[in-house]
Order: C-alpha cells, then sequence, then structure tokens
C-alpha cells in the first residue's frame, strides 16, 4: 500500500486488531498519521411544506454497532496487487465493503477482507463472476 493511502486511512475506522499494525506500520515508515477526516456538515436549504420527504425509518442502534464493531475476514489472498484490486473492485461494485492488506513482506501475498459475515457472499460473488467470464 503506497504511504499517502494508507495515511489516508481513519485509525479510528479500523477494527481492534487492526490498530496496532496500522500503528507500527506508520511507525516503521516513519509517517505520522494523516489528521482525522471531518465529518461535511449537510447544507439545509427551506422547503415548501409539499415538498419535505418524509422521516427515514431509524435504524436500531444494536444494528449499527455490531456491523461497526464486526471482525474482519480474509475472503481471498492474491500474490499480485492487480488481481487483487480487482477483486476489491468487484465486491465493493456488489456493496460488499472490502479491504487490501498487504502481507508479501511475511510472504502471505495480498489479502483481500471482508466483514466476517460477508466472506460467504463476497465468495459467491466472485465464483458468480468466473463464471460470467467463461
Amino acid at each position: 500500500m503506497p504511504d499517502e493511502e494508507l495515511r489516508s486511512l481513519v485509525r479510528a475506522e479500523l477494527s481492534e486488531i487492526a490498530r496496532p499494525c496500522y500503528d507500527a506500520e506508520l511507525t516503521r515508515r516513519g509517517l505520522s498519521a494523516a489528521p482525522p477526516r471531518r465529518a461535511m456538515q449537510p447544507v439545509v436549504v427551506a422547503a415548501e411544506p409539499d415538498e419535505i420527504a418524509p422521516e427515514p425509518e431509524e435504524v436500531p442502534e444494536e444494528a449499527v454497532e455490531e456491523r461497526e464493531e464486526e471482525d474482519l475476514a480474509p475472503a481471498a489472498i492474491f500474490s499480485s496487487r492487480a488481481e487483487a484490486n480487482a477483486a476489491k473492485a468487484l465486491l465493493q461494485s456488489a456493496a460488499i465493503p472490502a479491504f487490501l492488506e498487504d502481507d508479501t513482506l511475511a510472504g502471505g501475498g495480498f489479502r483481500l477482507l471482508v466483514a466476517a459475515s460477508d466472506v460467504a457472499k463476497a465468495g459467491e460473488v466472485r465464483e458468480a463472476a468466473r463464471h460470467s467470464h467463461e
């Protein structure tokens, strides 16, 4: 992963397991973490009463917390960065958040990580894509 891509990660968004790895990699490369991204504030525009959208349904807080705290698990391991990036893009296009971990220094290749609950779905998406190219 290039330095700028590593610095662009938001430490607070990483899992508890990934944070020490992130810190160690920044230290190893002699980099400082990028300042946290600031959330964009929505622009409020006055609307006519008949143009006001209905209130969105609230998602139970427990459901959000479960998803945020879910551990990442490897969905696949690739020997080339190009293959790994293509697989990551495929999963993201299927609405499966995916991340790459460069484990080449340890001889492990490029690991494609997804939420543990998405591993099976990621495999199905990759298998469907493989069959559509045959």
